[in-house]
């Protein structure tokens, strides 16, 4: 007999659970999360008066996660039902010592097939932007569709076309939109991509499949796929109307950058022709 979510007052007074069911409201309510796609993770320590199950054996070693917990959605689990209720979708996992297992604490017992990529990206982002905590994955579809256009099938020609659209995108985002090319969904593969593509950027558009958000929290990583989306959106209404968008210049857009001191987070990724 499957064992119930473990629901207990060390689990379900997670401050990060509100986090997890806010932001799947919106999700479900954007259209971002169809069904059961899409998954959020947050990475804290271990709370204090949870029981270990056993261990079983991770995908890959994640040295910079040892003794970390992981709070992860749930495989099946559906956006508009988190956003009702986190506790019986989202489940609390720990990391071994030697960071190559991990048990089962509370909540959710199945984790996302997605489990090899958030384990790899939150070894990365302890490593290289520790106050980045949240990882989101959805589908918005607009952002899906770039993945279509002739040309537009590399971090830097997305960043350039699509962030030059809005003056305030590429502020927001100066190091530009990560991109993985299509791997199987759930594979190691990808995980390790999308660790990789982490280092430089709080987006990675996922080719055909959706997009990778992370953040301090789960809704600043959906502040920013928000300015992403609202700037692939610009792209398409003027796409339809039959323009081809020449975008503010690269020159305006370093103006910009200066002005608030991020040209230096600019020019680390997208360094002059």
């Amino acid at each position: 007999m499957a064992a119930k979510p473990r629901a207990i007052p060390e689990f379900t007074n997670l401050s990060a659970l509100a986090d997890f069911q806010s932001t799947a409201h919106w999700l479900a309510l954007r259209g971002w999360s169809e069904a059961a796609g899409g998954n959020m993770s947050v990475r804290l320590d271990v709370p204090a008066g949870l029981s270990e199950g056993p261990y079983e054996a991770l995908p890959l070693a994640v040295p910079h996660l040892a003794g970390k917990a992981l709070l992860l959605t749930g495989s099946g689990t559906r956006a508009r039902e988190i956003g009702v209720d986190p506790t019986p979708h989202v489940g609390l996992y720990k990391i071994s010592e030697d960071a190559k297992h991990s048990c089962w604490l509370a909540g959710n017992k199945k984790p996302t097939m997605e489990l090899p990529t958030h384990c790899a990206i939150h070894n990365a982002l302890e490593q290289f932007r520790p106050e980045d905590k949240a990882i989101l994955h959805t589908h918005p579809d607009r952002l899906i569709a770039l993945c279509h256009v002739k040309g537009m099938q590399n971090s830097k020609t997305i960043s350039d076309k699509i962030l030059s659209l809005q003056s305030e995108a590429r502020l927001i985002l100066p190091e530009g939109i990560g991109f993985v090319e299509h791997e199987l969904p759930g594979s190691l593969t990808l995980g390790l991509k999308s660790a990789e593509a982490v280092k430089l950027h709080h987006l990675v558009l996922w080719q055909f499949h959706g997009c990778l958000a992370t953040g301090t929290s789960l809704a600043h990583a959906f502040d920013l796929l928000e300015v992403f989306e609202k700037s692939a959106r610009v792209y398409w209404q003027l796409h339809t109307a039959g323009i081809d968008p020449v975008g503010i210049s690269k020159s305006e857009i370093e103006d910009i950058l200066a002005a608030f001191d991020c040209l230096d987070r600019y020019r680390s990724v997208q360094p002059d022709d």
